[in-house]
């Protein structure tokens, strides 16, 4: 095997994969979306699940088109804002990212939660790069998760993305890599089994816990001693 065969990058998405937020998002959520736009606090509770993967301002927008959405999407920050202020990485994920740093491996961050947030959650845990989503504005065509996060990790790190693997833990996470022809393995958690993946993308494996990624990848070591 050569080593541009093997696992060199391991790409993480944040909420629901390494830091458990995604029940709280779904529960403020679901109560903006009741008081705005009438929906069941369970129906919009699902629905947020469905569409999760993308930034809120774009969930909305896929789930309410036609409304004025944005003011709700700047309320869901501005609650997120200070949420986040008490999010840290367990100890257990921070070694994990950690161990697989010093066998070599590169670990990265992509996520469509806000860039501050990600920059700011990420500042001192293990990792090599941390990369948020950013709206497009007036001359900025915005950065988000799929094809130009990963453009900008094989230009950072000098690696092809098949050597990346991705780990995530949406529907909507499978679709990106697979669009963007990247090695993916789906985070299982209450909201999304293994049936939820199949239908997604066919043939996507899954994990029950961040732990059991390490029988998935062959580390840079594995690979050179395999030379």
């Amino acid at each position: 095997m050569s080593v541009a065969e093997g696992v060199r990058v391991l790409v993480f998405d944040l909420d629901g994969t390494l830091v458990p937020t995604m029940e709280d998002y779904a529960d403020r959520a679901a109560q903006l979306m009741e008081e705005a736009f009438g929906t069941p606090f369970a129906q919009a509770r699902r629905s947020y699940f469905a569409t999760s993967g993308l930034p809120f301002e774009r969930q909305l927008r896929q789930l309410y088109p036609g409304q004025e959405t944005d003011p709700v999407a700047q309320r869901f920050e501005e609650w997120k804002d200070g949420y986040l202020a008490g999010i840290a990485l367990s100890p257990g994920t921070a070694g994990l990212l950690q161990a697989w740093r010093n066998a070599g491996l590169l670990v990265a961050i992509s996520s469509n939660n806000l860039e501050q947030y990600v920059e700011r959650l990420a500042r001192d845990w293990p990792v090599d790069c941390a990369m948020g989503y950013r709206p497009p504005s007036a001359g900025d065509p915005g950065f988000a998760k799929g094809e130009p996060h990963f453009s900008v990790l094989e230009t950072r790190f000098g690696i092809d993305r098949t050597a990346f693997l991705f780990t995530g833990d949406s529907p909507n996470d499978a679709h990106i890599a697979a669009a963007a022809k990247v090695r993916f393995r789906a985070l299982l958690t209450d909201a999304f089994g293994p049936e939820d993946f199949e239908r997604a993308v066919p043939g996507t494996r899954t994990l029950t816990c961040l732990a059991d990624l390490g029988d998935h990848i062959a580390t840079v070591a594995d690979t050179v001693a395999g030379l």
